[in-house]
């Protein structure tokens, strides 16, 4: 698939809300930028030897790739060149065209709430989502879950760079669809959370505990903060989710999120 996408998009005016919010919007440096980009880039590159994981960050001011970790070409056979020269734009093209279309709605909605925000409540914007890529050789579909926030907003509360961080999910029949959530702090510190929950229920028998430590996971938490929530140990905790690991057959702790994000936990 090529940028031929983008243009049916267009036409069917999936994209113009998007690209011409940012386009919009005047171009402006800020301060330290450049030395907060190359500290990013730096950690960035180290994190993605480790195998399947790729690493991301746009510029809204001009919808390009401010940098990449060009093991992406690799898996995705996208050349490095076809996506600095293309940006988002590329990365859109480079789907698989059912989640092409998904992401771009998605992105919108996301917009939506975004402009409702307030600063200090964009900046704790937090978002995943799960698509496939195809190979531009063997047009073989490669499935990522995703998380990504903001790592730069502006004083007017615009978008200058974000983050995604990418993992690629190799246990994926479980897989059928695109599939999204995000959420925010607001000012009174409650939660908001969405998702795209396609409403099946959970299949494994988990106990009490198990069942409310993978919804402490779902909500973004970390092995501290739901041991604080619980009080329990740590080590408690991190038993439960080995279990939760092996119950739910995930070879990772992302795709592990990945399958209960998209259960119903009752």
């Amino acid at each position: 698939m090529e940028i031929g996408l983008l243009e049916e998009l267009r036409k069917q005016n999936k994209l113009s809300k998007f690209f011409s919010y940012w386009q919009n919007k005047k171009r402006v440096q800020y301060p330290g930028e450049k030395e907060m980009l190359h500290d990013l880039e730096k950690m960035s590159q180290n994190l993605a030897m480790k195998e399947g994981i790729v690493l991301g960050c746009f510029d809204y001011r001009d919808l390009s790739l401010a940098f990449f970790t060009e093991n992406i070409e690799e898996i995705s056979g996208h050349s490095a060149e076809f996506l600095k020269k293309n940006g988002i734009a590329g990365v859109i093209s480079a789907l698989h065209p059912d989640d092409a279309r998904e992401h771009v709605e998605f992105n919108n909605r996301l917009l939506d709430e975004f402009n409702s925000m307030t600063l200090a409540e964009k900046k704790t914007l937090e978002l995943s989502y799960t698509l496939r890529w195809l190979h531009k050789e063997t047009n073989k579909e490669i499935w990522f879950f995703t998380k990504a926030k903001p790592y730069l907003i502006d004083d007017n509360g615009d978008f200058i760079y974000d983050l995604h961080i990418g993992f690629q999910v190799t246990n994926h029949e479980h897989l059928t669809e695109y599939d999204w959530n995000f959420s925010y702090i607001k000012d009174d510190g409650t939660k908001i959370s969405y998702k795209k929950n396609n409403g099946k229920k959970l299949d494994v028998p988990l106990t009490k505990k198990e069942k409310e430590v993978a919804k402490w996971i779902v909500d973004g938490l970390n092995t501290k903060e739901i041991a604080e929530k619980m009080f329990i140990s740590q080590n408690t905790v991190f038993t439960h989710r080995k279990r939760l690991l092996k119950k739910l057959n995930a070879k990772s702790t992302a795709e592990m999120f990945k399958i209960l994000a998209s259960l119903k936990i009752e």
